[in-house]
């Protein structure tokens, strides 16, 4: 019995030993063919770029032995295409690029693109968007009919949005996959003037977290052309988007109709309040201090100090805070006011 224990300890040892040596030679074996691909790849890159510069750069006619005939070419061609694209972009280059890629890469990453491995179609989906292969188009929304990823849906919008901007609007209103704030906004951050001026003529159809990602992108896109859009949501019964539509006009900083925002110096919501204060750096005193005297005396430390600031950042602000020391009663006003001016109270 102890014989048969044995042998059989023996046996297993030896099973894991060939085991072990097995995966020791397929990742040798792997890593053998990596560093063949990579340089392949390298040597392409070398002999190559100048002739991609030439086409690209200098304008010199398209010749055909630019078309790759390998796996390792167009890997090649990809990280020199990347580099100009990152690095050069310009109409003309991506007009080039994405001629070159409808016409002889489309193939390959249609092959990607149908592959059962998650891997190999996010790298097709993010050729497609980079090097603009329209020619898949119909693959893509294919794909986008299938149960995908989370991270395939997010990249197919970003492709919809070049290339099937109706489609694209139609996610937008009703989306099947639920996106964060953040991927909204890494979304509507690259689209098109024409896409932004679309999506915010429905901006109230849109799902709750899109629309907040939406006013904070026309805020940080500082266009005075969406003013209009924003000074509408002020008026919406959800509190966040008034205070993110706010935000968003003193990202633009412009003001064009004061009036629309006195209400807000008496909101029920300090935040409203707080912004309100910020906004009014973007008008003169003369019209906005008896509003900054109400807000001076809030009960917000944060409103409080906003207002103070704001008044101190006009030619005529500091004369202000003296004189409204002078005449006021409100004790934790005037400790404010004397904390602008940077004095401390007065004994």
């Amino acid at each position: 019995m102890i014989q048969i224990s044995i042998k059989f300890v023996l046996l297993l040892i030896f099973l894991l030993t060939l085991i072990l040596i097995s995966i020791g030679l397929y990742l040798i074996f792997k890593r053998i063919r990596e560093v063949k691909v990579n340089g392949k790849i390298e040597s392409y890159v070398h002999d190559y770029e100048g002739d991609w510069h030439r086409f690209l750069i200098d304008g010199i006619p398209f010749n055909k032995y630019l078309i790759p005939r390998s796996r390792e070419e167009i890997m090649g061609i990809e990280e020199i295409f990347a580099t100009y694209l990152k690095n050069l972009s310009n109409e003309s280059i991506q007009d080039k690029i994405s001629e070159f890629s409808n016409r002889y890469l489309k193939d390959y990453y249609s092959v990607l693109l149908h592959s059962k491995s998650w891997s190999k179609r996010m790298n097709a989906m993010f050729r497609i968007e980079d090097f603009r292969i329209s020619s898949l188009q119909k693959d893509c929304e294919k794909l986008g009919r299938k149960r995908i990823s989370r991270e395939e849906y997010f990249q197919l919008l970003k492709i919809y949005s070049l290339f099937n901007k109706k489609l694209f609007l139609q996610h937008m209103l009703v989306s099947t996959v639920p996106l964060s704030e953040y991927e909204y906004k890494k979304l509507l951050l690259n689209l098109t003037p024409e896409l932004i001026d679309n999506l915010t003529d429905k901006i109230g159809d849109l799902p709750k977290t899109c629309r907040y990602s939406l006013i904070e992108t026309m805020g940080l896109k500082r266009d005075i052309e969406y003013l209009p859009h924003l000074e509408v949501q002020l008026k919406q019964e959800d509190v966040e988007i008034r205070i993110r539509s706010l935000r968003a006009i003193y990202e633009i900083g412009v003001i064009i109709n004061p009036e629309t925002y006195l209400p807000f110096v008496k909101s029920p919501i300090w935040e409203e309040r707080l912004m309100i204060a910020k906004l009014f750096q973007l008008l003169p005193l003369s019209y906005t201090l008896p509003h900054l005297q109400i807000l001076l005396e809030d009960e917000s430390w944060w409103v409080r100090s906003q207002a103070a600031r704001t008044m101190m950042n006009d030619k005529n602000g500091r004369e202000s805070l003296e004189e409204y020391i002078e005449n006021s009663s409100d004790r934790y006003a005037i400790d404010m006011a004397y904390e602008a001016l940077g004095k401390g109270q007065k004994p």
